[in-house]
């Protein structure tokens, strides 16, 4: 036999032996395991490195640049370095989670993946993208001490979360111009800024803990609720929301001075202001619908709601301040609000949040309450429990 056919069949079972080494689901737990996809260029299937049980602290598959399914590395608790320097694609998703000594990340080329999850990292300082991380759809970061996320370029998104990174001072999302799920920021760092500067379109946010937010100017429309809740940033401004479905809510900002919504017309949820001790004027001058309740308290000493003509829910308005007068507010009663329930105070120490499911109502503004009604509420409740015993 020449060598020539031998040459053919040599390569042609090399050829196969890669093949079969990268084709998955490929489940990896020992140095073995992995040593066999080390040479993997791209991998059809999905991978799961876990509990890998090792005197190195380096996971090296720097050859791999693409990944048709899911890359999990979940677990590795001596592992301090994950090398995947060439991966550019990941079809499903890619997860990095409870690798508790893991320093260093390094996703040099990665431009594409379906979701992305980085979580419980304790160790992980820096969370990069140097070749600009452009399509995702699904981003998390979770329980890491990275203080800033660079590289993150992508123009759409579905759903980001970032939480729980108490060193995370700087979020940058300049590109980013739609969300079409959720964004929710929260218990970061007290210092964190974060920069939204292009989105225009918002389905679904919760921001908290925040010092400083840039962006917002360009939405117009909420399809869900959005939130701001516990940040220090000392003015919120969203100066071109028309509409919002779900409900607003602004609660907690002490050092909040300043709410602006100017072209604010219509609520699908609640108007929520509270607790924002250092803000004296809750102004929506062209708010005219809301489909919940109304419900600001706080120490304000004034309340413009002068479009305000539909309220289907209740009413309830409760400030600290004794400079605050309820005749404008007492105004909506009747024919702009549709709930039971209707309260307005001031000069109340602990001014109380929320619209209760009774039907009493309460226009006193010197600090006093009725209870009257729920008096009566309860009789007749009580009443009809014991009939209905007897008829038993």
């Amino acid at each position: 036999m020449s060598l020539v056919p031998i040459f053919f069949v040599f390569l042609f079972s090399s050829v196969l032996a890669a093949s079969r080494e990268c084709t998955g689901p490929a489940q990896i737990g020992s140095t073995q395991e992995l040593d066999a996809i080390r040479g993997c260029q791209i991998f059809d299937g999905s991978i799961t490195i876990q509990n890998i049980t090792s005197s190195e602290d380096l996971l090296n598959l720097s050859q791999l640049q693409k990944v048709h399914g899911d890359l999990v590395i979940n677990g590795n608790a001596d592992v301090s370095q994950i090398v995947l320097a060439s991966l550019q694609q990941v079809d499903g998703s890619l997860k990095f989670q409870n690798n508790r000594q893991l320093k260093r990340l390094d996703l040099t080329q990665l431009t594409a993946v379906q979701s992305l999850e980085i979580s419980v990292q304790p160790s992980l300082d820096a969370i990069q993208f140097p070749s600009g991380l452009s399509q995702i759809e699904t981003f998390t970061v979770t329980d890491t001490i990275a203080s800033k996320i660079e590289g993150l370029v992508a123009g759409k998104m579905k759903d980001i979360k970032i939480a729980n990174n108490i060193y995370l001072k700087d979020i940058n999302l300049n590109h980013l111009q739609q969300v079409g799920g959720v964004i929710s920021i929260s218990a970061n760092s007290p210092n964190l800024s974060l920069d939204l500067s292009s989105i225009s379109s918002i389905y679904q946010g919760d921001f908290r803990n925040l010092a400083r937010l840039i962006g917002l100017n360009q939405v117009h429309q909420v399809t869900g609720d959005i939130s701001f809740i516990g940040n220090t940033f000392s003015s919120l401004a969203l100066p071109n929301m028309t509409q919002i479905a779900g409900t607003l809510t602004v609660s907690d900002n002490k050092q909040l001075q300043n709410l602006t919504v100017p072209q604010l017309q219509a609520l699908g949820g609640a108007l929520s202001v509270a607790n924002n001790t250092q803000l004296t004027h809750v102004e929506v001058p062209k708010l005219q619908q809301v489909d919940g309740t109304v419900d600001i308290t706080g120490n304000f000493e004034k309340v413009d709601l002068p479009s305000l003509v539909d309220v289907r829910g209740g009413l309830n308005v409760q400030t600290s301040s004794s400079n605050f007068s309820c005749e404008d507010v007492n105004k909506l009663k009747g024919g702009v609000t549709k709930g039971h329930e209707f309260t307005c105070k001031s000069n109340v120490s602990n001014p109380k949040s929320g619209v209760s499911l009774n039907n009493g109502t309460d226009t006193n503004h010197d600090g006093t309450d009725s209870g009257v009604d729920n008096i009566q509420v309860t009789w007749i409740s009580l009443i009809s429990i014991i009939i209905s015993l007897l008829i038993k």
